[in-house]
């Protein structure tokens, strides 16, 4: 499972259409639909029961779905956790290297 799959899934329970999921996900409609397939394959459930006339999400799909927003969410969070971190390194390293990552690196060798 991946957070691609994921993504999916949550647009077709938005839109209750696979053709405007995709749209919206920026992919075509059969590679999302190869995705939800798969996820449903893996997860051994139907995620999703599909009519000529519309996609209604089945019972333990409103699980998964609300779970996967709350995953969606979280890894967010890890993103923008990693950007922040990167800007404070960034600092670190200009603070302590005068300049010069060379320096950082020999001063760090002798503390540690």
């Amino acid at each position: 499972m991946t957070l691609q799959e994921l993504r999916y899934a949550v647009a077709v329970a938005h839109e209750r259409h696979f053709g405007r999921a995709a749209e919206k996900c920026f992919v075509s409609q059969p590679s999302l639909s190869v995705a939800i397939k798969h996820l449903e394959d893996e997860l051994g459930i139907r995620l999703f029961e599909r009519t000529k006339a519309d996609v209604v999400v089945t019972d333990i799909g409103r699980q998964v779905i609300a779970q996967a927003e709350r995953t969606l969410d979280e890894a967010t969070k890890v993103k923008q956790l990693a950007a922040a971190g990167k800007d404070q390194l960034r600092g670190v390293f200009a603070a302590r290297a005068g300049g010069s990552v060379a320096g950082a690196g020999a001063r760090n060798a002798t503390r540690y």
